[in-house]
């Protein structure tokens, strides 16, 4: 393969097949492994990766396919990356892509398209699709097609770019057969590095000028904060202030929880965490678009002087109308801030380590679910502190999000927005191959878990030791609950025939057990880190309803 490179750009030009240029560029961003499917499209790629250092790990759907590769942005803070074949490869893998997009992660998605001659013709080819990248537009920050094979690395650029510069959104290169069977001289520029923006010094000037000014302030931390690895900078600010911090479900993990000054993810209407928001004259909001779930529809009682900090313009106004607002990096943001309150020699007694203390007792104490919070305890006890708890859209999640406390960032991995079903099996393979030395458990419903648990045939495959926590009530609970309380208990298409997951483990070859109480799940889950292979935990469970 000859090479030439121009000394004054770093770029090199080699002359190879368009699958080729899609790994090198691959291998120019730092990618280590990428997981996928392969078809008779993607094999130009295919055949690229046999002579590359980047790993492949195989999924069995595309949906699940998407899934790993967010589990591994997710755990790693790195983008995932999924191969995926035309047509019915992309259509598949969109639910992943609309779950990555509304929690912001880096997941580039690179496809295959029909050949050009044929490409939107609905010819009676293999895969046709009027639209292919129409389908992935609305859910990506960055999607675009090449047209001629010399685009591709830049192309495949530009999408890493743009999920590095700004928020973290999913990005879609797709790219015809044909360019990827083509053999062309390409030229392949270096990777750039891509800085976040930091506040600007007058936004932190009004923002100390404001905190001073303030007798008790409070921080509100959302998966902005855990994104850009502000943690630091958070507990320096709540420190300094005295001031509690909230999180959001996807800002868990922003500031520990077990810090004296963390309130987690604890408010609710009218609880005490809501009396001590309503008690504060300032709040700090970072990375949060104060979503309607998790205000309430805006009923979180927020003080009247609200700075906000996000890297988002279009997110720094929403639902709640700012005093300021600083459209920066919170990582940045928070260190800044905190830098010049030192700096000035600002520092508050907002509240009391034991007024927190207080607040955080009688909002657990009033919060829902209690009878099966000691399940959660378990996984606690026996999930290490670094530990990395992947949930799925199910109960115990929405119950774990009140009553789980996390840690570190990156350590609880849930979907919220798009809210699917299925997520928590690949999801948790894919941070796994993340994260290879760090346990990881899935937390799943017998519901949920049936979307996609043909991919334990993966982490049998690749030796992947993430044990299955299934809470198994044969019933889609959450709707079932709705049905019961809004439409007279008038039940249909809630209650499931489900296999028995022991004897499904058996099939697959891997190790099952069933925990009938919490202290068995506690002792199941420590033996099941401690095996080479993944493990079904069946844990029957009833909810109050």
């Amino acid at each position: 393969m000859a090479t030439a490179t121009t000394a004054a750009t770093g770029t090199a030009t080699q002359r190879m097949t368009g699958g080729q240029a899609v790994v090198r560029a691959l291998e120019a961003h730092g990618v280590e492994v990428a997981f996928g499917i392969p078809g008779v499209h993607t094999l130009a790629i295919y055949d690229a990766l046999v002579d590359s250092g980047i790993g492949h790990v195989l999924g069995r759907h595309e949906q699940g396919v998407g899934f790993m590769a967010d589990g591994y942005a997710r755990a790693s803070g790195k983008p995932g990356v999924a191969l995926i074949i035309t047509g019915p490869g992309v259509t598949n893998v969109a639910t992943a892509v609309g779950e990555a997009y509304t929690e912001s992660t880096p997941l580039l998605v690179i496809a295959s398209a029909e050949e050009r001659r044929w490409l939107r013709r609905m010819a009676g080819n293999y895969h046709d699709i009027t639209d292919q990248i129409g389908v992935m537009r609305p859910i990506t920050g960055y999607a675009a097609e090449a047209t001629a094979a010399e685009q591709i690395p830049g192309l495949v650029g530009e999408a890493f770019r743009s999920m590095a510069a700004g928020r973290s959104r999913p990005a879609y290169v797709e790219i015809p057969r044909d360019l990827l069977e083509q053999e062309t001289a390409f030229d392949l520029p270096p990777a750039l590095p891509v800085a976040k923006p930091g506040p600007a010094a007058d936004a932190i000037a009004e923002a100390v000028a404001a905190i001073a000014a303030a007798s008790r302030v409070v921080i509100y931390a959302g998966g902005g904060a855990v994104g850009s690895g502000a943690a630091a900078g958070l507990v320096a600010l709540a420190e300094r202030l005295g001031a509690p911090v909230v999180t959001s479900q996807l800002g868990k993990g922003a500031i520990p929880e077990d810090h004296p000054l963390s309130l987690g993810n604890l408010w609710e209407r009218d609880n005490a965490v809501g009396d001590l928001l309503a008690a504060a004259d300032l709040a700090l909001v970072f990375g949060s678009k104060l979503g309607v779930a998790e205000t309430e529809s805006m009923a979180m009682p927020l003080p009247r002087t609200l700075i906000r900090v996000d890297i988002d313009p279009a997110e720094v106004g929403r639902h709640y109308p700012p005093t300021q607002t600083i459209v920066a990096d919170a990582r940045h943001t928070a260190e800044a801030l905190a830098a010049a309150l030192e700096t000035a020699g600002i520092a508050k007694q907002g509240w009391t380590t034991e007024e927190v203390a207080r607040a955080k007792a009688a909002a657990l104490a009033g919060s829902w679910g209690a009878e099966n919070a000691p399940y959660l305890e378990a996984l606690r006890r026996a999930i290490p502190r670094d530990g990395i708890l992947v949930g799925d859209t199910t109960m115990m999640t929405y119950l774990a999000a009140r009553r789980y406390p996390v840690y570190a960032p990156r350590t609880w991995l849930v979907p919220t927005g798009y809210l699917t079903l299925g997520f928590a099996l690949p999801a948790a393979l894919g941070a796994k191959v993340a994260k290879p030395e760090t346990p990881v458990v899935a937390m799943v419903g017998d519901g949920g878990f049936q979307f996609t648990m043909h991919e334990l045939a993966t982490a049998v495959q690749f030796r992947l030791p993430v044990p299955i926590v299934i809470f198994n009530d044969s019933t889609y609970t959450a709707v079932k609950m709705d049905q019961a309380m809004k439409y007279d208990r008038r039940y249909l298409g809630v209650d499931l025939v489900n296999p028995d997951f022991l004897q499904l483990a058996a099939a697959y070859g891997m190790p099952a057990t069933r925990a009938a109480s919490p202290e068995a799940l506690e002792a199941a889950v420590a033996a099941a880190l401690g095996r080479d292979l993944p493990t079904i935990i069946d844990v029957p469970i009833s909810w109050r309803y």
